[in-house]
């Protein structure tokens, strides 16, 4: 409180938050002004319309007596500056209720929109997020309905004083929906700003005979507080002052109300504010969280040490499975390697017992090439010249049949990495019948085979193909040769019908059968043979796997044994 330059009276600065402008707050408050100076003679009372901002700012400052604002930023002062409550607007909306204050949530009328959960992506315009009736307690009420309202919708326009833009926005089309207080839109409608036609508030929750429509519940109305500058004398004059205002004064209408009662509890607003997070009392997290850890040291110091222990044991976890995988990826490779060993050896081996085959496979050509090198010479002693070309042929063809043999017996025996090729199936199949035509002749073994469909090219390694089937056709002449059956048979199948896109490859004699469970032999280091070191079958299954395919034994119900083969 000051004393005037211009009169003899003290002066008292009250401050009033302006939602309209500085305009409309003088028209609604001036005639406050002047009936608390009739009833309270000697004191002049100045009025200072301000924004949110400033009005804070000014309490702040000590610059003010008294404030005249809605029940948010009433809380918001309190619990920061001291301040006491005096009096609460009667509501001439809700029959003299200390009630009044809430959101409205307008659209334009022909808009899709027709509950706040519609929202979501739309552009929202509002007056400030600090504005109680004009933005929190919309807030609010969609926390209450699940909804984020910050991040569900698009856009958030704040937009600042006057309310009246906020209207005019949505009208224009710049946004979809608009936060006003509650009575904002009739108010304008009344004035002739706008036609209440074109405008449709949602969710409207107006208790009956509420003059309004209204989006959320309503809150205590707008109320005056003395602030620490004035005194206790004044705060008592002003208060009856209030109080005794007439419902049907010039003052009570332009404030929109039936005067004025008794300060009324802000606990809804409190509370509010503090589901929201926005209370002045309310310490961030972080803050509670070290009050917390002074007050409860022990456990504090307890739950740092556990949580070093997580993060060490954590670390620890890391390095052991980096370590293991390490060590998994060396032993990969390791038995790769040994693998690729097993297979050039057992291929080295089934070399060396084909070696009496091989050599009566080279004796044929051989011994043809010295008869038709004996022909020749007698040819050229006789002047025979014109037989003598015919004799180089067939030299020459026996030279490239010795070729092939050594050549196939070089590959079997080449250590190299698997190498595939687009090609047939069945000469890979008729080169193996070559390499082992001599002991099939010696055991008297009668090999057929046919072929199902139309054959196709595979991808195929073909030293290991040439390696599969020889493991598997061996094991076959060696079980026919303990049977002494007058007829022993091979019977070979190529089926491309019976799996579309892959090759199913079935090698079944007509032996002793299974001496064990098939699965059982197809373990490592499991034979059937005394000599044997059980990793035929082994090889075979990784060559089946290494082609996409696979490799199973079973004993039919007419004897033998039966190896399929699937390659894809």
């Amino acid at each position: 409180m000051t004393t005037g330059v211009l009169t003899d009276k003290a002066v008292v600065d009250i401050g009033v938050l302006a939602t309209r402008g500085y305009s409309d707050s003088i028209n609604r408050w001036q005639p406050t002004m002047n009936w608390l100076e009739q009833q309270i003679p000697g004191y002049y009372f100045r009025l200072h319309p301000l924004t949110l901002e400033q009005l804070s700012q000014a309490v702040a400052a000590q610059e003010l007596d008294f404030v005249i604002t809605n029940p948010g930023q009433s809380v918001l002062l309190a619990r920061q500056y001291s301040l006491s409550w005096l009096a609460t607007l009667k509501s001439r909306l809700n029959a003299g209720e200390p009630m009044q204050v809430g959101s409205a949530l307008v659209v334009r009328s022909e808009s899709s929109l027709q509950h706040l959960q519609d929202l979501r992506h739309k552009r929202l315009g509002i007056v400030s997020t600090q504005a109680f009736g004009g933005y929190l307690t919309l807030v609010y009420e969609a926390r209450l309905k699940q909804i984020d309202l910050p991040s569900y919708v698009a856009e958030i326009q704040s937009l600042g004083f006057p309310l009246d833009n906020l209207l005019y926005r949505l009208r224009d089309g710049s946004i979809d929906a608009a936060v006003v207080p509650v009575c904002q839109l009739e108010q304008m409608a009344a004035e002739g700003l706008i036609d209440a036609g074109h405008y449709r508030v949602l969710d409207n929750q107006a208790p009956a005979g509420f003059a309004c429509e209204v989006s959320t519940r309503l809150y205590p109305n707008w109320s005056m507080a003395k602030t620490s500058r004035a005194g206790q004398g004044l705060a008592k004059q002003l208060t009856l002052a209030l109080l005794a205002l007439p419902e049907d004064s010039e003052a009570a209408k332009m404030s929109g109300s039936l005067g004025w009662t008794t300060a009324v509890s802000q606990l809804a607003i409190d509370k509010l504010l503090k589901d929201l997070d926005l209370h002045p009392l309310q310490a961030p997290w972080w803050q509670r969280a070290l009050q917390w850890l002074k007050a409860h040291s022990h456990w504090g110091w307890s739950l740092l040490a556990l949580l070093v222990l997580l993060n060490g044991y954590h670390f620890w976890l890391e390095y052991s499975f980096s370590r293991r995988g390490r060590e998994l990826a060396k032993a990969q490779r390791q038995l790769s390697e040994n693998l690729s060993l097993l297979e050039h050896a057992q291929r080295a081996a089934v070399a060396g017992e084909l070696g009496a085959s091989l050599a009566h496979e080279l004796n044929q050509p051989l011994a043809a090439i010295g008869n038709y090198c004996h022909g020749a010479s007698v040819r050229l002693q006789q002047g025979q010249l014109d037989k003598l070309p015919l004799a180089l042929e067939q030299i020459q063809a026996e030279v490239g049949r010795a070729h092939g043999i050594i050549q196939r017996l070089r590959g079997l025996l080449k250590k190299r990495p698997p190498q595939k090729q687009l090609q047939p199936f069945s000469p890979l199949l008729s080169e193996t019948l070559i390499l082992l035509g001599h002991e099939l002749e010696k055991q008297a073994i009668r090999v057929d085979w046919q072929i199902v469909g139309e054959e196709s090219p595979m991808q195929l390694d073909t030293v290991a193909m040439q390696q599969l089937l020889l493991n598997l056709l061996k094991n076959a002449i060696e079980a026919l040769a303990e049977e002494p059956k007058a007829e022993r048979i091979i019977a070979l199948r190529l089926d491309y019908q019976s799996q579309p896109g892959k090759l199913l490859l079935e090698v079944q004699d007509n032996g002793p059968g299974l001496k064990q469970d098939g699965k059982s032999l197809m373990q490592a280091f499991t034979s059937t043979k005394t000599d044997g070191l059980g990793l035929g079958l082994v090889i075979c299954r990784e060559i089946a796997e290494s082609h996409g395919g696979s490799i199973s034994l079973l004993q039919p119900p007419e004897g033998g044994c039966l190896v399929t083969v699937v390659l894809a």
